[in-house]
This record gives structure tokens, C-alpha cells and sequence, in this order.
């Protein structure tokens, strides 16, 4: 049966959100303290230490590279929300980080940690259907590597005692905020032209922010963990057409359908890319900068650059991923209805919930 979370589930419990500046940490973060927890977020961006930040929810200098400090932080936590996970850095780096994390709540005596994982572990993931029981150790990029790497451990640490231990594994997260999955698509074609295959058909497997939200929240309040996985989605996949079709719409840009011969991209074009050294020395950079001045006022800067650019732009989404958004597999969400979170946002709130957010940030002067 799936955990019941009610407004007395976390009043006077504490947790602690690593990555919790970021889209799905940042809105747990704001959930959990609205449920009454004493909530707790790390972070390196210094516009943020220090402040009061919003009721419930203090913001303290990262102790990342202190093994005693991140110990001392995480000492009396209920549970630990790991979102840690910078595309900026390495997945040796990220490996990296999460172990600190981890040895920090074995020393600090947490009982519970929740991992954030990703569909990206399943190795039949997006062409065929999975479950928590489909393979993923087998070959793949950077990220699902990672990801697994991560999970084995976690498994490793729970079965020798050191803590109880929750993974999560979302599918597509949208929604207002989403930087992957709704920003950086409408900033490719706001005010443009946004062009896809007649016979794309693939399905999304997409699921809400509200409901990824309930899902980690319940999970910090099972009983035993058990290094459990449950992949997180929303109640039905939807087509891809339609995501975009919607994020034209609310952003201005025309959508125009050609022959799928035109999106036939060479074989190179699918396979995994590695980051170029020019990439990598970007992403340094990048997080630099965000160290250094904020993510907030990072965000607002790209924003306002984005904005100076010319009208006209192009976007052919199907070429940059075509074996995602050709795909038809499912995600099952069976163990997740029964042992977590019934999920309640459909593709059509969910969709329009985010049309909202992308006509207030994305109003016609920016796209011109």
C-alpha cells in the first residue's frame, strides 16, 4: 500500500537536502518545509548563506570537502536527500561527491537516506519496457554509470549497516522550473520555428514535478528501505508531439511538420558523445561562476542573453536525441503505485500547468 503523507508527517522532523538548489531538490525542500520539517540545504552559491531564506528551509555553506563538518551536518537528520549531481563535473568527480555524502550520514548515524537515481540505469531504456527488475549493468554513457555505480554502493552500505536506504529513479520531469526539459527547449525555439517529423509517434514517459516531489517526501517516511528502487512516473506516457506541440504554442514559436526522411541522422548522430576537452573546460567554468556569484543571478544573466538574441531560430529536436523521442517503451509504475505514491498529475494538467510558466517567462518581447 502506498505511504499516506498527512500535514503532522514531518512536523518536527529534520532533513537534509543535498542539491536541494536545484529543480526536483529545491522543490522538495520547499514541500518538506511546508509539511513542518526543519529543513536543511548545503550549498556553494554564496548569495544564499547566510539569508533567511524561505520559512523553514536554512541554507548553510557546503562542507563537501570537511568529511567531520558534512558528518556534523547530517548528525540528527531524519533522513537525507541526495540530489547532488553536477553536469558540470565529471561522473568520476559526482561518484566522488556522493561517497562523501554517504560516508557522512554512516558516521552522523542517519537513519535514512534517499538516493535520486534515473531511468538512464535500465539498459533497454527508452526502446523497451521496464520495471525495477530490468537489466542495467550493461555498457552506456557517463550518467548511467554513474547512476549505477551510485545504486550498487548504496546497496553495499545498507547491507552492512550503515543506514536504511531509499532510490528513486524519475523518468522525464517537467514542469515550471525544469531546466532540461522545458527551458532549454523552449529557448531553442521561442520566437522561431520549431519543426518535427510527420511520423514521430514516440512516447513520453513523463512525470510531473508535484508528483516526483510526493514520491521522494513518502519515501523518507517508509519504515524499511532496504535499498529499494522505484521508478517514478506519471500515471500514463503521453506523445512526445505533444509536449512540444504545447511548448510552441505558449512560447510563440511556429511549428511546422516535414517528411520523416528529412530526420534520418547518420549513424554517429545516435551514439553516445563524449564531452570534448573545449566542453568540459565549459562546464568547469560554468559551475565556477555560479560558485562564485550564484545560480541565481547565473540564471537571470544567460536569461537576459538569451533574450538579445535575434528571432529566426530553428529547432529540429528529433535530430538531437532520435532514439528518445522515436522510442515506445514504458515505464512501469506498478511498485510505485503500491508502496509509495499514487501519482495524480496527468499529461493534460501537467501540460498546461507548465504553458503558464513559460508564457510568464517567456512573454513575446523575448522572442523576437
Amino acid at each position: 500500500m502506498a505511504a499516506h503523507v498527512n500535514g503532522a508527517s514531518w512536523q518536527g522532523r529534520r532533513a537534509v537536502v543535498t542539491g536541494g538548489t536545484g529543480f526536483i531538490g529545491g522543490a522538495l525542500a520547499r514541500r518538506l518545509a511546508g509539511l513542518g520539517a526543519e529543513v536543511i540545504v548545503p550549498t556553494r552559491d554564496r548569495s544564499l548563506i547566510g539569508g533567511a531564506g524561505e520559512h523553514g528551509i536554512r541554507h548553510v555553506a557546503s562542507a563537501s570537502g570537511n568529511a567531520t563538518r558534512l558528518a556534523e551536518m547530517v548528525a540528527g537528520a531524519d533522513a537525507v536527500f541526495n540530489f547532488a549531481y553536477d553536469f558540470r563535473r565529471s561522473a568520476e568527480e559526482n561518484v566522488a561527491l556522493y561517497s562523501r555524502i554517504a560516508d557522512a550520514c554512516a558516521a552522523g548515524h542517519v537513519p535514512m537516506l534517499v538516493q535520486a537515481s534515473s531511468i538512464a540505469v535500465y539498459d533497454g531504456w527508452p526502446v523497451e519496457d521496464v520495471n525495477e527488475s530490468s537489466p542495467c549493468d550493461g555498457p552506456g554513457h557517463e550518467y548511467k554509470i554513474a547512476k549505477r555505480t551510485i545504486e550498487y554502493d548504496v546497496d553495499r552500505r545498507v547491507a552492512a549497516g550503515d543506514f536504511d536506504a531509499v532510490i528513486l529513479q524519475p523518468t522525464i520531469v517537467y514542469g515550471a522550473g525544469s531546466p532540461q526539459w522545458v527551458d532549454a527547449l523552449v529557448e531553442r525555439m521561442a520566437g522561431g520555428m520549431l519543426i518535427l517529423p510527420e511520423g514521430l509517434n514516440g512516447l513520453c514517459n513523463g512525470v510531473h514535478i508535484d508528483d516526483v516531489v510526493e514520491a521522494f517526501v513518502a519515501a523518507g517516511l517508509l519504515e524499511r528501505g532496504s535499498a529499494e528502487r522505484f521508478i517514478v512516473s506519471g500515471p500514463n506516457p503521453f506523445p512526445w508531439r505533444d509536449l512540444f506541440t504545447a511548448w510552441a504554442e505558449a512560447c510563440g514559436a511556429r511549428v511546422r511538420f516535414e517528411g520523416t526522411a528529412d530526420f534520418v541522422p547518420p549513424p554517429a548522430a545516435i551514439s553516445a558523445v563524449r564531452p570534448s576537452p573545449i566542453s568540459m573546460l565549459a562546464r568547469r567554468a560554468s559551475a565556477l561562476a555560479a560558485d562564485t556569484i550564484g545560480a541565481a543571478r547565473l540564471e537571470r544573466l544567460r536569461s537576459r542573453l538569451m533574450g538579445m538574441r535575434p528571432g529566426g531560430r530553428v529547432y529540429r529536436p528529433a535530430l538531437d536525441n532520435p532514439r528518445l523521442l522515436y522510442a515506445q517503451g514504458r515505464a512501469s509504475i506498478e511498485k510505485m503505485r503500491a508502496r509509495l505514491h499514487e501519482p495524480t498529475v496527468g499529461a493534460d494538467d501537467g501540460i498546461a500547468r507548465t504553458q503558464t510558466y513559460i508564457r510568464a517567462k517567456y512573454p513575446p518581447s523575448r522572442r523576437t
